[in-house]
């Protein structure tokens, strides 16, 4: 797969000067880059981006459900995604982005495909970040917790 690229990676300065709003903000890019590894399947690019301390969370209610502490855990965990859905998980679109001043909320198309059923859907995730700018809190919220539960199962 080729690496996803938002529609609203440029936009507008004040002066009306199209600017890459990747480059503008680091966490922005962080975000996006880590997007970026997760879809292309690069686990240990996209750990690389994470604090010692990192919380991801995955809400709801079906197998690959809860909250893991640590990059070793988050490896882990993405692993068992990657494994699940045998390499089929597919970032399609990073749609959208709210960048706040220590957060980053990304809307993202996602296809996969496990077990002959099929997954097309939004997800949200919510990326915090410290001062070093190191990912410190992943939040994953699904456009429809029904769907993912009769997906991977409860």
């Amino acid at each position: 797969m080729s690496s996803p690229r938002s529609s609203g990676d440029f936009g507008t300065n004040m002066e009306g000067v199209v600017v890459d709003q990747a480059v503008k903000d680091p966490h922005l890019k962080c975000a996006e880059d880590f997007m970026t590894h997760l879809g292309d399947h690069e686990i240990d690019e996209a750990t690389k981006l994470l604090s010692p301390t990192v919380t991801y969370r995955v809400v709801g209610s079906h197998a690959l459900a809860g909250t893991f502490f640590g990059p070793d855990e988050v490896s882990a965990h993405l692993g068992r995604l990657l494994e699940f859905t045998r390499g089929t998980f597919d970032v399609l679109k990073l749609e959208d982005w709210l960048v706040g001043e220590s957060h980053v909320a990304t809307v993202v198309d996602i296809n996969m495909r496990a077990q002959g059923r099929v997954f097309i859907g939004k997800h949200i995730f919510l990326l915090q970040f410290d001062t070093k700018g190191l990912v410190t809190g992943i939040t994953v919220f699904f456009e429809n917790e029904a769907s993912a539960r009769r997906f991977f199962g409860p």
